[in-house]
């Protein structure tokens, strides 16, 4: 399977390629006040409204710093109930994809409720590579936040 592989803080982490519809380059933002800090704001995308995660600041705290390697990952997201929703997960250092199977994967030893997103992980020559799951990236009560009109994938 073919993932992508972004970095955050130095440390590897990938998602699946088939959760990603397109890569955009950074552009602006409109800022939801009152939101939590891991959303970015809204991204107009081909007419549509499209909610934007820093996905620094949901796993760290601290927001993503704009660089030329910062990219929008369009991605599928699979809400409550099964519908599907377009997202944008903003990353900093998105660098290449790989190639991986589904037995290179092991369990990462540690199992945080409130990061359900955490996947398996895989060891190379350089490091520990942990897997992300989109449809688990937000927490619970982005959900109704969020997609109240959200375009689905299919018309996005």
């Amino acid at each position: 399977m073919l993932y992508l592989q972004f970095k955050i803080g130095g440390e590897r982490y990938i998602i699946e390629a088939k959760d990603v519809m397109e890569i955009v380059p950074f552009a602006h933002l409109k800022k939801v006040p009152g939101a939590p800090g891991y959303v970015a704001g809204l991204l107009n995308y081909r007419g549509s409204s499209i909610p934007v995660i820093d996905v620094c600041h949901l796993m760290s705290g601290k927001g993503c710093e704009v660089k030329l390697g910062s990219r929008i990952a369009l991605v599928n997201y699979l809400k409550d109930g099964g519908k599907k929703a377009c997202i944008g997960l903003l990353i900093e250092h998105m660098t290449e994809t790989v190639s991986l199977r589904e037995s290179d994967f092991k369990a990462s030893g540690v199992n945080l409720k409130d990061h359900a997103y955490l996947g398996g992980v895989v060891m190379d020559d350089a490091a520990i590579v942990q897997r992300l799951n989109v449809d688990k990236i937000l927490p619970d009560e982005a959900g109704d936040m969020l997609f109240e009109d959200a375009p689905s994938r299919e018309s996005a």
